[in-house]
């Protein structure tokens, strides 16, 4: 189920909701510009699944306030949700599922990444359908084995592109390729991107003329230069993520989830917590409950590791997450209901990371930002960091 996206209507104000996410535009802007500038090549904003979870047109907004040229998006509901929302960027759709609204798609002027001669005639026949030329960008498998044309196909991939392009349905713009690369070693793309140049020699020699040709996400704008071509795409670095944890470029946390204590209760030594009685308190203490669980982001795996900040100090998740709710061991601390807590927020405060809830979970950060539940409402904070 999609996350909401950010808004001020009665279904996502703070005061209604169990749990908050500040979106700071003022961070996702920074970050693209930073990116912008290291790469010194013009930057495509991935904002797929819902922005990564914050709400799509409010970082798309904020990363084409930051520099971003263009948008890249998973589906054609996605593209065509931006395109409701009047942003009138350039976009790529690189994942053209079955049934997917190929024809409303190249009416609202969005290009279609394509990786199959069957595909190419299905976007053919959409252009024919609408009475436009479809803009195209081929991509090419390079060593992922994932998504992309496989190189034994790539041939046949071309000639049906330049057949439709000479009966004016399609207009190849682009070859692309992803990187299935993730350590932070530069050469470790020279392959890759010997695999893509070559299809794209190919690509010329059957007649089509492709602008520009890319590769690089985050991980590869940032560590190969070499890989950077004619435009990197930027989708978990937009966020905060750093793509090289030993060696950060000091981005800014785009997100801070925030509830507040719903219950307190005095324990002794002992006492179940949670479902199954899986922990037992060790002394007499006092208990937090949260009103927020799995449903909302926090993962059954998150107990035992994962510690929230109440009052500017970090106490532990104690029993089995449930379903809407959590418990927090206080300790002897004062809290009282109604108390914030900070889920995920600022690091250099002390308070927990997306990149600590992921070394705990076993992840990586951006599956903890997807995972916020719909019940999670975003709000943006506009112009200052939250």
């Amino acid at each position: 189920m999609p996350s909401p996206s950010p808004d001020t209507g009665p279904s996502h104000r703070r005061d209604r909701a169990p749990s908050v996410v500040t979106v700071s535009e003022a961070a996702i802007a920074s970050n693209t510009a930073l990116l912008r500038a290291l790469c010194g090549t013009p930057v495509m904003a991935v904002v797929k699944a819902d922005g990564f979870g914050l709400g799509a047109t409010a970082v798309a907004r904020a990363a084409l306030a930051g520099g971003a040229g263009e948008l890249g998006v998973a589906t054609c509901d996605e593209a065509l949700a931006l395109r409701a929302a009047g942003i009138d960027a350039p976009i790529l759709v690189w994942m053209l599922h079955p049934g997917a609204p190929l024809a409303d798609a190249i009416r609202a002027d969005v290009t279609l990444s394509c990786a199959s001669p069957r595909l190419l005639e299905l976007i053919a026949a959409a252009a024919a359908e609408t009475g436009l030329r479809a803009r195209v960008e081929l991509e090419v498998e390079t060593g992922m084995h994932r998504s992309g044309c496989p190189p034994q196909d790539w041939p046949d991939l071309c000639a049906v592109a330049r057949a439709a392009e000479q009966r004016g349905l399609v207009d190849v713009t682009g070859v692309w390729t992803h990187f299935g690369v993730t350590d932070d070693d530069a050469g470790a793309f020279a392959r890759p991107l010997a695999r893509l140049e070559h299809a794209l020699r190919t690509a010329r020699d059957t007649g089509l003329r492709p602008r520009r040709r890319h590769a690089a996400a985050s991980l590869a704008a940032v560590v190969s230069p070499d890989a950077r071509l004619d435009l990197v795409r930027i989708g978990a670095a937009l966020f905060g993520i750093e793509p090289v944890r030993s060696r950060p470029l000091g981005l800014e946390p785009a997100a801070r989830w925030e509830t507040a204590v719903a219950q307190v209760r005095d324990v002794g030594p002992g006492d179940p917590v949670g479902y199954g009685a899986q922990y037992r308190t060790a002394r007499s203490g006092r208990l937090a409950l949260l009103p927020v669980g799995y449903a909302d982001g926090i993962p059954r795996s998150a107990w035992p590791g994962v510690t929230v900040s109440v009052g500017g100090i970090r106490h532990p998740l104690v029993g089995a997450v449930s379903m809407d709710q959590c418990v927090v061991d206080v300790g002897d601390a004062v809290v009282e209901v109604g108390d914030r807590v900070v889920l995920l927020g600022e690091p250099a405060l002390g308070e927990p990371s997306l990149l600590e809830w992921s070394l705990i979970l076993g992840t990586i950060p951006q599956e903890v930002l997807t995972g916020l539940g719909p019940r999670v409402a975003r709000v943006v904070a506009q112009g200052v960091r939250s």
